[in-house]
């Protein structure tokens, strides 16, 4: 029976729904996470007749299926913070770090701190592009447009020191960007190249230190999803028990 195999798509496509809101309310206090959105679509229809010659055909759907998982970049709510380290893009763009392979990774979350060295670092300890190191007993002072320095104390004041300029990407399609993992995204075919320039050039948004970007993600918006999802998955399994009855009546009758 059709309705079996029908019914079961549905119970799928729930269950990953389920899956992935599961992740997006997991991530909901994670630093500068982009929720992921579900898509689904009707699969193939078959067509079983028309209605009389020449009327409209008559066609039976066989299902759905989650058809992508598209990552929602929109900018989550601003956090103040006391650490001079933390930054936040106010606008488009990516931070450019320095993966374990020497590879580019790219992230929102700006929560950075220093190494022993006093590189600027993730949280990970991967190097945030193009290389900046603070002074150890300068205070870091960083600029909209991402322009670095580190005030020195000094027998007369402070001395201002010029220690760089942040790098920012972009990219030509953002939702195409490999999830690493530990806030980390890499470019892909789909992503196109990235475009690496500086704060507030290029269509990049401006530097905010002292602050980082919460999570996007709506909890009360996932919560509505998920009891969406969990009714459709039972209702789909009420359909195979329907079905699974009928056929035993069926069966029965063949006796």
């Amino acid at each position: 029976m059709r309705a079996l195999y029908t019914a079961a798509t549905g119970m799928s496509a729930d269950q990953l729904k389920i899956e992935n809101i599961a992740n997006n309310i997991s991530n909901a206090n994670t630093t500068g996470y982009k929720k992921v959105r579900e898509g689904f679509s009707d699969l193939v229809y078959q067509q079983i007749g028309t209605t009389n010659a020449g009327g409209n055909p008559m066609q039976v759907g066989s299902g759905v299926r989650v058809s992508s998982l598209s990552r929602d970049f929109r900018n989550g709510d601003t956090v103040i913070s006391t650490n001079p380290t933390d930054m936040l893009i106010d606008g488009d763009g990516f931070f450019v770090v320095e993966g374990p392979n020497g590879d580019p990774l790219y992230t929102r979350d700006g929560h950075f701190r220093t190494d022993f060295e006093g590189n600027l670092v993730t949280q990970n300890g991967y190097r945030v592009s193009p290389g900046i190191q603070v002074p150890e007993n300068g205070v870091l002072v960083v600029g909209r447009d991402g322009t670095m320095t580190a005030e020195i104390p000094t027998g007369s004041g402070t001395e201002s020191v010029t220690l760089g300029t942040l790098e920012i990407a972009t990219f030509p399609n953002p939702s195409g960007l490999e999830a690493a993992g530990g806030n980390y995204f890499r470019a892909t075919f789909s992503s196109g190249d990235a475009n690496v320039t500086i704060p507030e050039q290029d269509g990049t948004g401006g530097i905010l230190q002292y602050a980082t970007e919460r999570s996007n993600v709506d909890v009360a918006e996932e919560l509505i999803s998920m009891i969406t999802a969990q009714r459709g998955y039972e209702l789909s399994s009420k359909v195979i028990q329907a079905a699974d009855e009928m056929l035993q009546i069926t069966a029965a009758l063949k006796r």
